[in-house]
C-alpha cells in the first residue's frame, strides 16, 4: 500500500480506517510529508479489492513463501519504530523464517530507505525508515529491499548497511517506472549508488537455486535488460 492509496489528514476516525489506526488522520509523524493523497479513503477501497495471507494486516503488512523465496510486505506509510505493531509482527515473521526452506528474504514497501532524487522531504522520511529498522533487516539477513514511490529506476551497491557498502547488509532496489509520468529531479551524490535511469520498465527476478539470484531491471521501450545484479550465497 502507497501513499496514494492510504494517506489521509481527516476521516479516518472512529474505526473507519481499515488497517486499524483510531487517529483521524492515520500516521503523520511531524517528519513525514504523509498528507492527503488519497483524500480522505484511508485504504478502504484497496482494503475492499485485494485479499492478501491472512498472517499479517490485510493488505497493509503479511509475507508469503513462493519457492526459496520468502517475501515480505510492510507498509511505509505506518510506523516501523521498535515499538510500533509492525514492527513486533515484522521481527516475528523474520524469526519464523526457515532458510533451509526459503534461503532468500525479500522485503518489499512502497518507500524506499535509499534513494539519490534531492527530494528533501522524501530524502528525510528514508532517513527515519533507516533509523526504525535498517537494523533489524541486518540482523536477519534480508538479501533484497525493493520499492517504488519515485517514479525512475534506482540500484544501491550490495551490502548496505548504515550507509556503507559491502557491509553485511541489504541491496536496495527502486522500481517505480510501470508507467506514471517519470521524474526529472536533480540527483544526489552518494557512494552507495550504483545505477539510476528515469525510464519506464520493471524489474525481473530469476531464482536459479539456494544460492543465486538474479535481479534484472528491463527497459519497456526495447525490451533490453538495462540495469542486473547477481545475489549470491555460499
Amino acid at each position: 500500500v502507497g501513499n496514494h492509496e492510504y494517506d489521509h489528514t481527516l476521516g479516518g476516525g472512529g474505526g473507519k480506517d481499515p488497517s486499524g489506526l483510531m487517529s483521524d488522520g492515520g500516521y503523520n509523524p511531524e517528519w513525514g510529508n504523509f498528507l492527503e493523497d488519497s483524500q480522505g479513503e484511508c485504504g478502504v477501497p484497496v482494503s475492499k479489492r485485494f485479499v492478501m495471507p491472512a498472517n499479517g494486516n490485510g493488505v497493509y503488512w503479511y509475507s508469503f513463501d513462493h519457492g526459496f523465496v520468502h517475501t515480505i510486505m510492510i507498509s511505509s506509510e505506518h510506523d516501523l519504530s521498535p515499538k510500533s505493531l509492525q514492527y513486533q509482527w515484522l521481527e516475528r515473521d523474520l524469526l519464523a523464517i526457515d532458510r533451509t526452506k526459503t534461503p532468500w528474504v525479500i522485503v518489499e514497501s512502497h518507500r524506499p530507505m535509499y534513494m539519490i532524487e534531492d527530494v528533501p522531504s522524501n530524502t528525510l522520511v528514508g532517513i527515519h525508515m533507516r533509523k526504525d529498522f535498517e537494523s533489524l533487516l541486518y540482523q536477519h539477513n534480508v538479501d533484497l529491499y525493493l520499492a517504488g514511490h519515485y517514479h525512475a529506476y534506482f540500484r544501491t551497491c550490495a551490502g548496505l548497511y548504515k550507509g556503507k557498502c559491502h557491509n553485511g547488509g541489504v541491496t536496495h532496489i527502486t522500481v517505480g517506472t510501470a508507467g506514471a509520468e517519470l521524474d526529472s529531479t536533480p540527483l544526489l551524490r552518494k557512494n552507495w549508488a550504483e545505477f539510476f535511469s528515469a525510464e519506464w520498465g520493471y524489474g525481473r527476478i530469476t531464482v536459479f537455486d539456494k544460492t543465486s539470484l538474479l535481479w534484472e531491471f528491463i527497459s519497456d521501450q526495447d525490451g533490453e535488460v538495462k540495469d542486473s545484479t547477481w545475489l549470491r550465497k555460499e
